[in-house]
């Protein structure tokens, strides 16, 4: 299987291109830092991961309206997690049935969220690995000795 696609911003982030800067697209489009609207089918659910989603995203400097449609797919994700984890909560792990006890149906559905999700993280720098590799390279960075002087001035 195919390791999936990072944006631009990703790559120049984890320090892809400072080893071999011609791999780098000068043409590639940049984030443009705009939230895209959230559907207005979302639930209170979708809403509420919808909210903490682009905090992180903009918060980490990879926010673009561009994103959407795979934001709209890890929220209804949770939201479908959020669902069955209460139904769950509700009718337990373990259900009644004619042929005696099993497992509850919505653990299968759980799983599946759960999974869709895990898939959607490091495209946005959720996972622990995918952002320490974004917070490893900020500090990597050169520094520029104008940045110091223009703070002790400040000061």
């Amino acid at each position: 299987m195919a390791r999936p696609r990072l944006a631009p911003e990703i790559h120049k982030l984890q320090g892809t291109y400072s080893h071999d800067p011609q791999r780098e697209n000068k043409n590639a489009p940049k984030a443009n830092g705009r939230c895209p609207d959230a559907p207005d089918y979302f639930g209170d659910d979708e809403m509420q991961k919808w909210n903490e989603l682009t905090d992180d995203l903009r918060t980490m400097g990879i926010m673009s309206s561009d994103c959407r449609e795979q934001m709209v797919a890890y929220c209804t994700a949770y939201a479908g997690y959020m669902q069955c984890r209460r139904e769950v909560e509700k009718e337990g792990m373990v259900v009644e049935a004619k042929d005696g006890t099993k497992r509850n149906p919505r653990m299968t559905d759980l799983h599946k969220f759960l999974e869709q999700m895990n898939r959607l993280r490091p495209e946005f720098g959720l996972t622990p690995a995918s952002r320490s590799k974004l917070v490893s390279m900020k500090g990597d960075e050169e520094e520029n000795p104008m940045d110091h002087l223009v703070a002790r001035l400040t000061s």
